[in-house]
């Protein structure tokens, strides 16, 4: 078992658990059961595009895939969120090449409504119909939906469970295994995953806003570390801030650029601030406005 990644999800899970005696027990097994474990693919899964049109697939021989199971159980909307899965498909193209492929495998109780569903948040990839839940009965996946996607090796083995989509530190550590940095293999390992980057200014004065306009700067952030920079994520400590920024690989002494728009909803005074996850030292970087 890998240890810093049994003692983060030991942190990140145990408030999903809260309700049980002993939650620390129960992540600490459901861990132990699943790593390296091997997943099962039944012969005859059948793939289609939105839910609908059948589409010729094989499962890639690739160094990594991404499992996500998805039963019947409670509101689908709510559980997939897929336009964060759409981010994070993107990112993962991006980092990899394509190269690794996110497989969804639905035991649906509704099909119209995972076809709707597909269709309006625009996940084009081929996703598996799995109608008698053959996956499930061979593999047996744990009942809580923050346990039924898989990072998997080329063997299909486990190498985490999580759901990156859903949780910030769980998808820090897909896109780190799947980028060759290996963060979580060691504890050792996690300095040498990261990087070191520079940037031209961290504070902004954004002077008087009039209520109901908005006020956009810039951030330039320089990579002067030996290994490739990844933005994982950026969070606002309000909804007032938009955030853009490129989802590609930033190569040593290479700069990206990230657009933080602050919206003036109300009056009065205003502190602000944008977290910048990645795989740098010290994250996440920290922008005052």
């Amino acid at each position: 078992m890998r240890a810093p990644y049994f003692l983060l999800l030991m942190g990140v899970c145990g408030l999903m658990l809260s309700c049980k005696k002993n939650p620390q027990k129960e992540i600490a097994k459901l861990v132990t059961e699943w790593q390296s474990k091997e997943v099962v693919f039944p012969a005859g899964l059948v793939f289609t595009k939105h839910g609908r049109d059948t589409v010729e697939y094989e499962l890639p021989c690739s160094s990594h895939k991404i499992l996500v199971y998805v039963d019947s159980i409670g509101c689908t909307s709510c559980k997939l969120q897929l336009h964060k899965w759409k981010e994070f498909i993107e990112e993962v193209d991006s980092l990899t090449y394509g190269t690794v492929h996110v497989i969804f495998v639905f035991h649906p109780r509704d099909l119209r409504e995972i076809s709707y569903l597909l269709k309006r948040d625009g996940i084009d990839i081929p996703v598996c119909i799995d109608v008698e839940d053959k996956l499930n009965a061979m593999n047996r996946f744990p009942s809580h939906q923050e346990f039924q996607t898989f990072l998997l090796d080329d063997e299909n083995k486990v190498v985490f469970i999580g759901n990156p989509a859903h949780n910030l530190r769980v998808k820090e550590m897909y896109l780190s295994e799947i980028s060759g940095r290996g963060a979580y293999h060691a504890a050792s390992a996690q300095s040498a995953r990261n990087t070191q980057v520079e940037t031209d200014n961290t504070e902004f004065d954004l002077g008087t806003i009039p209520k109901g306009e908005a006020k956009t700067v810039g951030v330039s952030i320089k990579n002067v570390g030996d290994s490739p920079f990844m933005i994982f994520d950026t969070r606002a400590s309000c909804g007032c801030t938009h955030i853009e920024y490129e989802k590609r690989p930033v190569l040593p002494d290479s700069t990206t650029r990230i657009s933080i728009t602050y919206h003036a909803d109300d009056r009065g005074y205003f502190n602000k601030t944008v977290s910048v996850y990645g795989n740098m030292d010290n994250s996440p970087l920290i922008i005052r406005l």
